[in-house]
C-alpha cells in the first residue's frame, strides 16, 4: 500500500497545487486584468504570472511523466501490453467511485441545457416566422451539447463500472471515447458562445480547458484500445484539471452551471486516473495473486473474475 501511495503521490499532489494556485491567480485576473469596460489591461501582473505558471506546470509534468516508472515485464509473451488492464484492479474502489462521480456531474448539467437549447430554438423560430432578424444561435450547439453530455454519462458510467467489476474489457476504448466526442461538441458550442467576445482571456481558459479534456479522454480511449500513451495520458490528465481549475473561477463567477458541472466532471476523471494509472504502470494488478493476462482473451479474463 505504501508502494502504491508513493506511487501516485507526486502527481495528485502536483495537480491538486497547480490547481489551486491557478485558481486563485485566474481570481485575481479577473478583479485586476481588466479595465471598466472588460478590455483586457496589457502586461497585467495577474496574467503573467498565470501563464508562467502554466507553462511551468506543463515543464514540470512532462518531467514526472518522463520519469514515471513503467513495468517492462509484458504478460504474455510475444504481445502487446494490455494497457486497458492497467484499469482493472478489483481491490481498489476510489478509482470507480471517483468515475461514476464524473458520470452523474455529466449528467447533471443536462437538465441544464436541454431548457437553454430549447428556449433558443424556439426563439429563433419565432423570429423566421415574424420574418424579424433571427438571433445568431439556433439552439442547436446548445442541445447537442446537452446530448454530449448523456454520452459523456454513458461512457463514464461504463469505465466506472469496468473498474469496478474487472472482466469484459472489450467495449473499453468505445466507453471512454464517449466523453472525448462529447467534448468536440462542448468545445464548438463554447466557442461559439463566446466568439464575439472582444476580451480574448475572458473565454480562452475555458476553450484550453475543453480541449485538453478532450484530448485527455482520447487518450484514455487509446490505453482502453490497446494504442497506449501511458506517459502523455498522466500528462493530459494533469493538465486538464490544471486548466479547468482555471476555467471554473470564469464559470462560477458567471453562473454558467452547466460548463462549472462538465468541468468538475472532467476533472474528477483527470484525478481518477492519476490516482489508478501511476502505482498499476510499476506493478500490473493481479486478480486472485495471478497477472492479468495480455493475450487479449477476454474469455481467460472472465475465467478469472467468475472464480472469485
Amino acid at each position: 500500500m505504501k508502494k502504491s501511495i508513493s506511487g501516485r503521490r507526486p502527481w495528485l499532489a502536483s495537480a491538486l497545487a497547480v490547481a489551486l494556485a491557478a485558481a486563485a491567480l485566474r481570481r485575481w485576473q479577473l478583479s485586476t486584468a481588466f479595465d471598466w469596460l472588460g478590455l483586457a489591461v496589457p502586461g497585467a501582473q495577474s496574467s503573467v504570472i498565470l501563464v508562467c505558471l502554466l507553462l511551468m506546470a506543463g515543464a514540470w509534468f512532462v518531467i514526472l511523466a518522463v520519469y514515471q516508472p513503467v513495468s517492462k515485464r509484458p504478460w504474455s509473451a510475444g504481445q502487446a501490453h494490455r494497457w486497458d488492464l492497467v484499469f482493472l484492479d478489483s481491490g481498489d474502489l476510489v478509482y470507480p467511485v471517483l468515475v461514476v462521480a464524473a458520470a452523474f456531474l455529466a449528467a447533471a448539467s443536462i437538465p441544464m441545457l436541454l431548457p437553454m437549447g430549447l428556449d433558443q430554438w424556439q426563439t429563433y423560430q419565432a423570429a423566421v416566422k415574424a420574418h424579424l432578424q433571427p438571433p445568431s444561435n439556433n439552439g442547436v450547439l446548445t442541445l447537442a451539447t446537452a446530448v454530449g453530455a448523456l454520452l459523456a454519462f454513458l461512457g463514464l458510467l461504463q469505465m466506472g463500472r469496468d473498474g469496478l467489476h474487472p472482466g469484459r474489457r472489450g467495449k473499453g476504448g468505445f466507453s471512454a471515447a464517449l466523453p472525448g466526442v462529447a467534448g468536440c461538441v462542448w468545445l464548438m458550442e463554447s466557442f461559439r458562445a463566446h466568439a464575439a467576445d472582444p476580451v480574448l482571456w475572458d473565454y480562452t481558459p475555458l476553450l484550453l480547458a475543453i480541449a485538453c479534456g478532450m484530448l485527455f479522454y482520447m487518450d484514455f480511449a487509446g490505453m482502453s484500445a490497446g494504442a497506449a500513451r501511458p506517459r502523455r495520458l498522466l500528462w493530459m490528465a494533469a493538465m486538464a484539471a490544471a486548466l479547468s481549475a482555471v476555467a471554473l473561477v470564469t464559470a462560477w463567477m458567471e453562473g454558467s452551471w452547466a460548463d462549472v458541472l462538465l468541468l468538475l466532471s472532467q476533472t474528477i476523471a483527470a484525478a481518477a486516473v492519476l490516482w489508478r494509472l501511476p502505482p498499476n504502470l510499476e506493478n500490473p494488478p493481479k486478480l486472485n495473486g495471478t497477472p492479468l493476462p495480455a493475450d487479449g482473451g477476454e474469455a481467460s479474463i472472465q475465467e478469472e473474475t467468475t472464480h472469485e
